[in-house]
């Protein structure tokens, strides 16, 4: 974009905006960082500021505005900015602009004095930047520690927070982005129970702020992951300390497992949980993370809630017990998946193949709604009679998991049929064809596109001409001729139906594609048919000309 001609390339609404603002003596301050680069403080319900830089023949080659404006490429502030500097360079004036200096200069020159009293103005202005001084350089003792890092959440939340008490959108943002500054101090400090400490209130915060702040882009959701892979990296840490201090350790993440703040979010309670774990050596604090998991057992949690909290008893059995005892837990939770893919694997490495399918038949029953836990159980199946060479079954079931969307199976039932190959896949095609379901249908035409049966492909693309360019390649060295064909009336429907400027441009790309198949003189054919179609459009007809 030229700053000669901007307007014309700028929304309308925005443009009237962004005149209006230059109009009206918005445009504050103006200075440059260089000889083509140009910054403008605009104001409107902020101040803004925004960044120009230009080339020599006025083509704007980056420009930037800090507005929270997300609509568009171009704000209004932007606009405003354009009008002004094409002022400037009009009026020879633009070499008059001052150069602002740099910041460092300016600090560099002050004296200690007059440092302090610019930071303690600003930071009376700016109650978060306050406790974050105070936070950060404030030498203390580990209760006034905590005490400064509750003042400075509570400052950064106040902040942020609107007066109907929400954090919008926009704000989330920035409210992370400085509640990450209390992470750090979390991840700095050698004291690693006041690190606990530190990351404890910043969590009980972040997932407090899911109930009142707008967290599409999943802000939140990181914060919460990062302080909580924190508490595990300061739990490993403690591995070499005394038992007493990792005890205390242990008994800080384990108490906070139980905070009402994880009413609704247990996966995070019991991923501390797992966290607790890293103590697990210690028997006496293995046994009371076992009773505190085993308490939890008896609450109102969800099956895969259970199911995640028996995991780390088991991995615990696993570590400290014995295989008699790991194999009794797994054994007496195979009404969970993961219990029973664990002990299925398990038999099946010891090649116990009848195991594996007694296990697998049960789990089908019980999993019988769910297609994905259903499909797993069965390949399980599969591999065991394919361990047994079982070959009935295997063909039986092979051709169960080709139509319920499987269609590597196709290979192993292609390898296990007897006889004439090709009668068998004639006879798999016409069953595929006459089954309507949209999975069958997805199967038969990944069946004709393997083989490459090109005579059922334009068959299909007959009967369905939208997917002409999805086979053209494939068909137009056999089928040239029908492939044009069909080409032709799939582009006339589509122009039948476009409306607007985005849906002509749509046939257009579609004749740019159909003149690598048919060739330009076919191309310059449809093309002269669409203008005189559609002579009272002149938008398509506007966009048909720039094809060449």
């Amino acid at each position: 974009m030229n700053l000669n001609n901007f307007t014309a390339q700028i929304n309308k609404t925005i443009l009237d905006r962004g005149y209006d603002y230059y109009l009206e003596g918005n445009i504050i301050e103006t200075y440059t960082h260089g000889n083509d680069e140009y910054v403008f403080i605009v104001e409107g319900s902020d101040d803004y500021e925004v960044v120009i830089k230009l080339e020599e023949d006025g083509e704007i080659i980056y420009s930037n505005c800090d507005c929270p404006f997300d609509f568009g490429p171009i704000c209004k502030h932007q606009v405003a900015a354009y009008f002004e500097l094409l002022e400037l360079i009009n009026s020879k004036e633009v070499h008059e602009i001052e150069k602002q200096p740099k910041l460092i200069d300016v600090l560099n020159h002050l004296s200690t004095e007059e440092l302090i009293i610019i930071i303690e103005e600003i930071a009376q202005k700016d109650k978060v930047l306050k406790n974050n001084i105070l936070y950060k350089y404030g030498k203390s003792n580990d209760e006034h520690e905590v005490e400064n890092c509750k003042n400075l959440i509570r400052s950064i939340v106040n902040k942020h927070i609107g007066r109907q008490g929400y954090l919008t959108y926009r704000e989330t943002y920035w409210f992370t982005n400085e509640m990450a500054e209390v992470l750090e101090k979390a991840k700095n400090t050698n004291n690693l129970l006041l690190s606990l400490d530190i990351a404890f209130l910043l969590l009980n915060e972040a997932i407090e702020a899911f109930q009142y702040a707008d967290d599409s882009d999943g802000e939140i959701g990181i914060l919460v992951t990062e302080t909580i892979e924190q508490v595990r990296e300061t739990a490993f840490a403690c591995n070499h300390l005394d038992i007493s201090i990792r005890e205390e350790a242990f008994n800080k993440i384990l108490f906070q497992s139980d905070n009402h703040v994880f009413d609704g979010w247990e996966n995070f309670r019991i991923d501390l949980l797992g966290i607790c774990t890293e103590f697990a050596d210690l028997p006496i604090l293995r046994t009371k993370l076992k009773m505190k998991i085993e308490e939890l057992m008896d609450g109102h949690f969800t099956q895969y809630d259970k199911e995640s909290l028996l995991q780390i008893l088991l991995g615990m059995t696993e570590k400290y017990g014995t295989k008699e005892e790991e194999e009794l837990f797994i054994h007496e939770n195979l009404m969970y998946t993961s219990f029973r893919e664990s002990f299925i694997n398990k038999q099946l490495k010891e090649r116990n193949y009848q195991k594996v399918i007694e296990l697998s038949l049960d789990g089908e029953r019980k999993d019988k709604d769910l297609p994905g836990l259903l499909s797993k159980w069965k390949k399980i199946r599969y591999t065991a009679y394919k361990g047994l060479a079982l070959k009935s079954e295997q063909e039986k079931l092979a051709k169960e998991l080709l139509l319920s969307g499987d269609f590597e199976y196709y290979f192993e039932l292609k390898e296990l049929v007897g006889g004439d190959k090709k009668a068998f896949y004639d006879a798999l095609k016409q069953e595929l064809k006459e089954e309507k379901s949209w999975r069958v249908q997805s199967i038969y035409l990944q069946l004709i596109k393997e083989e490459n049966d090109l005579d059922e492909i334009l068959e299909f693309v007959k009967l369905n001409p939208n997917r002409i360019e999805e086979y053209s390649d494939r068909l137009v060295k056999t089928f040239k001729d029908d492939v044009i064909n069909i080409y032709t009336k799939y582009i006339k429907a589509a122009a039948s139906s476009a409306s607007n400027r985005k849906e002509y441009q749509n046939v257009c790309n579609k004749l740019k594609k159909y003149k690598k198949i048919a060739g330009n003189e076919k191309k310059e054919e449809l093309r002269n048919e669409l203008r005189l179609l559609y002579v009272r459009k002149p938008a398509f007809l506007d966009e048909i000309g720039k094809i060449t």
